[in-house]
C-alpha cells in the first residue's frame, strides 16, 4: 500500500524493525513489508533511521508540493522492483487486460457523470436531465463489448462511445446551470466560457495529483495505455484521470450554484477566456480543500487524494498479479 503523510507535524520514526507514524492525537505502527511507497504532501518530520529503513526495504519516499507536483524522491540505488514493474507495465498495455482496465475506468466515469446530473436535477429540475441520464446509462453498456479486445483493435471505437456520452453529458449539464454559467459545449484550449475556463485549470491541477499517485505506485506516468505516448507527456495520467474528472465537475457545479464564481476571476482576449491571478487565488485553495475532503469510494472512507493514490496502487497490483501469474 501507499502511505500518504498529509497532516502537518506528523513524525516518521523507526521502532525496532517497523515504522512509527506519530501525530498529536494518535500513533500507528506499520511494517515496511506492507508498503510500496511513502508520499509526503505536508510539512512532516522524518528521522534518519526511518529513512534508512525505507531505503533498505526499497520503499521510495516522494515529496510533493501543495497541488501534487513531484519535487523530490529518496530511494534505494538498487530499485529492482520498480524496474520490473515498469517492464510489466509495457507488457500489460499490449494485452486484452489493458482494454478491460480502461472499460472499468470509463464505466466508473459514466456512473459519476450520472450522479452529477441527478444531483443537478434535484436542484434545478430542468427538462431533459432524466432523458440524458437514461441515454448515458444505455450508451455506457457498449463499453463491455471491448473487454476481450486488444486496445489497438478497439481504442478508436471505445473513445467514440466515450465521446458520445460526453456530448450528452456536457450539453445537459451546460444548459442546466444558472444562466450566467451556461454553455453549449465542452471547450478546452482555449475556453469559450467561464465554466470551461475554470474547469480547464482545475483539471490541470488534478493531472498533477494523478501523476503523483502513479509515481508513488512505482508506475511510469509516461507509459500510457489508451492514450498514445507523447514526448514529455504523462500519458498514463491522461488514462487514470478519467474516473476522477466528474468529481472536479461536481466541485465546480457546486460553486456555480452558490454563485461564488465572479467575472473578475477571468480575462478574455482574442484567443479565448482564461483564469487570471484573482481567479487562481480563489480556485487553488478550493482545490486543496477538495483534496483533503473525505468521501466514500470503493467502500473506503478516505480523502480524495488518498482515493487517487489507491486507484493508482490498484493498477500496479493488477499489473503485477497478471504478469506474475
Amino acid at each position: 500500500m501507499q502511505l500518504v503523510l498529509d497532516t502537518p507535524g506528523l513524525e516518521l520514526l523507526k521502532k525496532d524493525r517497523t515504522l512509527l507514524i506519530k501525530g498529536e492525537q494518535s500513533s500507528r505502527v506499520i511494517s515496511p513489508a506492507k508498503l510500496t511507497s511513502i508520499a509526503i504532501t505536508a510539512k512532516v518530520i522524518l528521522h534518519t533511521d526511518a529513512v534508512v529503513l525505507c531505503v533498505k526495504n526499497q520503499i521510495p519516499i516522494l515529496f510533493f508540493d501543495r497541488i501534487g507536483r513531484a519535487n523530490a524522491r529518496v530511494w534505494s540505488p538498487y530499485f529492482e522492483s520498480i524496474a520490473t514493474l515498469r517492464r510489466y507495465q509495457v507488457k500489460f498495455g499490449e494485452g486484452v487486460e489493458a482494454s478491460s482496465w480502461m472499460v472499468d475506468l470509463f464505466l466508473l466515469k459514466a456512473e459519476e457523470q450520472i450522479e452529477n446530473l441527478r444531483w443537478l436535477n434535484a436542484r434545478s429540475n430542468r427538462a431533459g436531465l432524466e432523458t440524458a441520464i437514461k441515454q448515458i446509462r444505455q450508451q455506457s453498456k457498449a463499453f463491455e463489448g471491448f473487454r476481450d479486445q486488444l486496445l489497438d483493435e478497439c481504442s478508436s471505437r471505445m473513445m467514440g462511445v466515450e465521446g458520445a456520452i460526453a456530448r450528452v453529458y456536457w450539453q445537459s449539464l451546460g444548459s442546466s446551470l444558472p444562466r450566467q454559467y451556461t454553455f453549449s459545449k465542452r471547450s478546452r484550449q482555449p475556453a469559450e466560457d467561464v465554466f470551461n475556463a475554470a474547469l480547464n485549470y482545475l483539471y490541470g491541477m488534478l493531472y498533477a495529483v494523478v501523476e503523483a499517485g502513479l509515481f508513488a505506485a512505482g508506475l511510469d506516468p509516461h507509459l500510457g495505455i489508451l492514450h498514445a505516448d507523447e514526448y514529455n507527456k504523462p500519458t498514463l495520467s491522461f488514462d487514470l484521470i478519467e474516473s476522477f474528472r466528474p468529481w472536479i465537475d461536481r466541485l465546480l457545479m457546486e460553486e456555480c450554484l452558490k454563485d461564488s464564481i465572479k467575472t473578475a476571476f477571468f480575462t478574455q482576449n482574442q484567443h479565448g477566456i482564461f483564469l487570471n491571478k484573482e481567479g487562481k487565488a480563489f480556485f487553488i485553495p478550493l482545490f486543496n480543500d477538495f483534496l483533503r475532503s473525505e468521501r466514500k469510494y470503493f467502500e473506503r472512507q478516505a480523502t480524495v487524494r488518498n482515493h487517487v493514490y489507491f486507484l493508482a496502487a490498484q493498477l500496479a497490483r493488477r499489473i503485477r498479479t497478471l504478469m506474475e501469474a
